[in-house]
């Protein structure tokens, strides 16, 4: 990755090792729910200069892990307009009760978060520690492959991105 007004871009990032988490949602009927992406950084200076789907949350924490702020974001971001959506497909009123799981993290039960969710008439189901594997639906089927293709896909992505980069870089400097 560089920055937009680069003469040279090297290709360095395709083994980029900074650490992020992505949460990763789908609901009952096989939606998958748009992504958020947490980088590890102190400031909004940590984030790539990319262009991610609009409908992705990409955010950051000192550690790059899921908090209380990074869980509210995402209820406020994703978890809310895709509720709102299937209520409405459905005919449902704005009350009428939600189902969300989440492992046991102590940064998805805060009180405030919590809260929030009963704001939202949204019911929680907490899936214990150390039996995500056997109840968690991600983790029980798709996990994996979801982390295979989307790592199969980011580099699809990024290498077009390069490409694009590479053309526009060569287009405007002159022939020697």
């Amino acid at each position: 990755m560089a920055e937009e007004v680069s003469s040279i871009v090297e290709i360095v990032e395709l083994g980029d090792k900074r650490q992020i988490s992505a949460v990763l949602s789908c609901s009952l009927s096989g939606d998958f729910l748009p992504r958020q992406v947490i980088y590890s950084g102190k400031t909004s200076k940590c984030l790539p200069s990319v262009s991610y789907p609009s409908n992705w949350h990409i955010t950051y924490t000192e550690n790059h892990w899921a908090n209380e702020k990074t869980t509210i974001d995402y209820i406020h971001k994703i978890l809310l307009p895709y509720i709102s959506n299937v209520r409405q497909s459905l005919s449902l009123s704005s009350n009428h009760a939600a189902l969300v799981m989440f492992h046991g993290f102590k940064g998805q039960c805060t009180s405030t978060v919590l809260q929030q969710l009963s704001n939202n008439h949204i019911e929680i189901a907490i899936v214990r520690a150390n039996l995500t594997d056997c109840l968690q639906p991600l983790d029980v089927s798709v996990n994996k492959s979801v982390k295979e293709h989307l790592c199969r896909e980011f580099s699809l992505w990024y290498s077009d991105q390069l490409c694009s980069k590479i053309q526009s870089v060569s287009a405007s400097t002159p022939n020697i």
